[in-house]
């Protein structure tokens, strides 16, 4: 990370401390830890320039955390009626220096830091440094209700809700959405006007309340955002971006806990360790969430649900983490050196040092620490504060925020408003750390913080109905003040999906040889079950010079060894190998077959190998997928992986038993689709339009052999949904996913039929739909922890955004026949040359 002052040896010719034209950083509404980074970059060198945007509460301006003593700003100008007007004024202020930065200070300041940075940077012509923008082809993202909508439409979890300036547009949603629900304004800073509301009519005074109220941070509330409300853990996600590149600066967790009768008081925030599943699938999700809401540059606040059924958005803040940046002294110390405050100022100003940024924080963390928020067990008014002045006394004391002045009135913490404050505790030894947090709880349980002015009246015990407020029923209010203020809320947005799939025969034509960088005569390749496009696969492998050891799988169909397409001529092998009654045996029979070559790889060379293919890779350790998912092929497996990352999945029902799908069957709308849960193509797969159907198919399914051999192991009943069905084939290698190719089939009514099969189309990879499923299909490799090799996902576009069909882990099938259409496409590449490529030829793959 950079230096926070500069020595003489930092100081370059082209440093902003020495070039008589300075560098200036122009910083809107800056507040709370805005003016913390903005501090930052001016102990780079550069200048700053304050820009208050129209109607900002004046009281906010003179807001300065307490960490950063002074703010300097080098000008302070108001926006102006248009954008070159306000360009004019910034000019002006900086008399001869270079604006090189525009940065939101704040909530207040997102949508126009969007405009003027788009502004600035389209105006600046060929002269001057280059200035970040995420633009406003996102007129406005920081509203609550578009970020839900675009993250539905990429696919992502999102939360069911309605939003409006006018009661009438929003009054469906209230009378027949599941009380409690949430309501908000749709542009807001932490818990501003965010209430959970029990019934209808408390709904509608909260809506008319905000529409006549005043934010916080300054202006109208512009309309209100009403939403469902659903329990899990509550979840922060700090990220910097730059070029799109997101890098995960911390991931916090909330400690909240029922107290004073509220259901959801906080008593803390604590860090995450970043290296936990859970954290993976946290991170994968927030950063697809930038994306979908084309967030290419600058400091994110994300507040994330993680439901029983993976993450939902709650909020997407675009700015850095509020609270005055009081956590960064324990952010530095955790990481050993950097917070969100420096990365963000690397991003903007310093592109080598954010390169320099770690992807995730670093862990084992170098020191322990949390932030405690401070709970309060009683009411009055305010004499004397020995609560505080204990506090800073103890070993693992950093910062204290938010505190209570003698002659204050205090009340029952119920909520963020009603709280007393915060402290930063942070040590090297846990054991400090866990015993002052025990000793600040037990203040607040005796009641140490204040010593309260004495009345007559407060002599008496209080009356329990004073105190205590019901968590199952309507908001109870005391003095016309609610005392069931919320502000957490999350959702599992809509499930859907639906099936109907080909592999659909294409053009035919001669093969493309390429050489390899390896010396493949000495080397062998094991493929499991080699059929269809895996012996397109097997025959690019033998053209470089490699050999090839079919393995195949127990029960797989004799006459499935001998079907070879076309396209491949007369295809020969090293060697055939029968699976063994182990794996162990299993390996000694392939290698014994390779003899003295050396196996380097080992693929599926179809559906029925894949789940051998995983497991004999591993075993050799040779490049793999593993056995983290025992079957990642099984439909049913899929979806309720994918359900757990945050991506949209299908509502469904699986068994080898037809009780354990009778329920689905008789409560999901028709028709249905039924499927075995390892099946390739359309192997098996029916739509039926009754119960007495999908029983007879149940039954028809589990006495029926696959096409590829073996019996069904179970049954996958499936709801089903209308919309185009696209087909995304990848190769991945290591983790990196390559996108080879994307098609939709065209399908229309004939014959009677709703949907009749008339081709399969390439699809342009810059088109809007592709840049939605691409990152979809790769969230879905993702959570399957799919690494290595080729796959080739099916998935549906509903009105709501793409759903996984299916994800099958080899490649695209339909003998390869597609395959000269697509090195026609491509100008000399398809899935079988990049499949080759990713597991023998690490420089041609890259």
């Amino acid at each position: 990370m950079p230096p926070q002052t500069p020595s003489e040896s930092d100081i370059q010719e082209d440093s902003p401390y020495l070039s008589p034209q300075r560098k200036i950083a122009v910083f809107v509404d800056p507040y709370s830890t805005g003016c913390i980074v903005a501090q930052e970059m001016q102990k780079r060198g550069f200048l700053i320039i304050a820009l208050w945007t129209i109607g900002f509460a004046e009281p906010m301006k003179l807001h300065v955390p307490r960490t950063c003593g002074r703010m300097d700003y080098f000008a302070q100008v108001d926006q102006q009626p248009t954008l070159e007007q306000t360009k004019n004024v910034l000019e002006e202020a900086a008399a001869g220096h270079a604006i090189v930065a525009c940065v939101a200070g704040g909530e207040a300041g997102v949508d126009y830091a969007d405009a003027l940075s788009e502004y600035l940077e389209s105006t600046r012509g060929d002269a001057g440094t280059q200035i970040l923008t995420n633009g406003t082809h996102i007129p406005n993202r920081r509203d609550k209700y578009v970020q839900q909508e675009l993250i539905k439409k990429a696919g992502l979890r999102s939360v069911r809700q309605a939003g409006s300036s006018k009661f009438e547009e929003v009054e469906g949603f209230l009378k027949t959405e599941s009380y409690p629900v949430i309501l908000k304004p749709t542009e807001s800073a932490g818990s501003d006007g965010v209430k959970l509301c029990y019934t209808f009519e408390e709904a509608k005074e909260h809506f008319d309340t905000l529409m006549s109220s005043q934010l916080v941070n300054g202006g109208e509330c512009p309309s209100v955002l009403c939403q469902e409300f659903l329990k899990g853990t509550e979840y922060v996600v700090d990220h910097v971006s730059r070029d799109g590149v997101h890098k995960t600066c911390m991931v916090w967790v909330y400690d909240k806990r029922k107290a004073n009768g509220a259901s959801f008081v906080y008593f803390g925030m604590k860090p995450v360790d970043p290296t936990t599943e859970e954290s993976k699938i946290l991170i994968n999700y927030t950063r697809r969430v930038l994306d979908a809401m084309g967030i290419l540059h600058g400091p994110t606040h994300a507040e994330i649900m993680m439901t029983a059924e993976g993450p939902c958005l709650v909020e997407m803040n675009c700015r850095s983490h509020g609270g005055d940046g009081c956590w960064r002294p324990l952010a530095r110390a955790l990481t050993g050196g950097y917070s969100q405050v420096e990365a963000s100022a690397d991003a903007f100003i310093d592109p080598k040092a954010f390169n320099k940024v770690p992807d995730t924080p670093p862990y084992p963390f170098k020191a322990y620490g949390q932030e405690v928020i401070f709970v309060n067990n009683s009411r009055g008014k305010v004499k004397a504060t020995p609560g505080y002045d204990v506090i800073r006394s103890m070993p693992s004391f950093v910062h204290m925020d938010g505190l209570i002045s003698p002659g204050a009135e205090v009340d029952y913490t119920v909520d963020l408003i009603t709280g007393i404050g915060s402290v930063i505790v942070m040590h090297k030894d846990e054991a400090v750390v866990k015993r002052d947090i025990e000793f600040i709880r037990y203040l607040e349980e005796i009641n140490g913080f204040f010593v309260y002015e004495t009345k007559l009246e407060n002599l008496k015990r209080p009356r329990g109905e004073a105190i205590v407020f019901e968590t199952a029923g309507p908001s109870t209010t005391v003095k016309g003040r609610s005392h069931l203020h919320r502000r957490v809320f999350s959702s599992d947005g809509p499930n859907l999906i639906r099936h109907m799939s080909n592999d659909r025969p294409e053009l035919r034509g001669p093969l493309i040889k390429r050489m390899t960088t390896v010396d493949s005569s000495q080397e062998a390749v094991v493929i499991v079950d080699p059929y269809s496009t895996g012996c397109c696969v097997a025959e690019e492998i033998t053209k470089r010079g490699f050999s090839v050891v079919a393995l195949w799988t127990k029960g797989f169909a004799p006459e499935m060894k001998t079907h070879v397409p076309l396209s491949c001529g007369n295809l020969r092998y090293l060697a055939e190998v029968e699976e063994a009654d182990s794996l162990a045996a299993t390996s000694e029979a392939v290698y014994k077959a390779a003899g003295k070559l050396r196996i380097v790889a080992c693929l599926a060379g179809g559906e029925a190998g894949v789940d051998l293919a995983d497991a004999l890779s591993e075993h050799m350790k040779v490049r793999t997928n593993g056995t983290d998912i025992p079957n990642r092929r099984d439909k049913k497996v899929q979806q309720e992986i994918i359900r757990r990352h945050g991506l949209r999945s299908v509502r469904q029902a699986g068994g080898d038993k037809f009780e354990d799908v009778e329920d689905f069957l008789k409560t999901e709308p028709y028709p249905v689709v039924l499927k075995p849960v390892e099946s390739a193509g359309s192997d098996g797969v029916k739509l039926c339009h009754s119960f007495e159907e999908a029983k007879e198919h149940f039954h028809v399914l589990m006495k029926s052999q696959m096409v590829n051999g073996g019996e069904c192991p179970a049954v996958l009943c499936q709801e089903f949904l209308r919309g185009k069905e696209y087909v995304v084939d990848h190769v991945s290698r290591d983790g990196e996913h390559k996108t080879v190719m994307l098609w939709v089939y065209d399908k229309r009514p004939c014959h009677g039929s709703a949907f009749v099969y008339f081709g399969c189309v390439p699809l342009d990879s810059e088109s809007p739909e592709a840049k939605i499923l691409i990152p979809y299909v790769r969230g879905v490799l993702d959570a399957l922890k799919f690494k290595n090799g080729p796959s080739h996902a099916e998935v549906m576009m509903t009105p709501d955004g793409p759903c996984l069909v299916e994800m099958n882990c080899r490649a695209h099938g339909g003998d390869g026949n597609w395959r000269p259409l697509c090195l026609a496409l491509t100008g000399g590449y398809s899935q079988v040359e990049a499949t080759v490529d990713a597991y023998l030829d690490k420089k041609q793959f890259s």
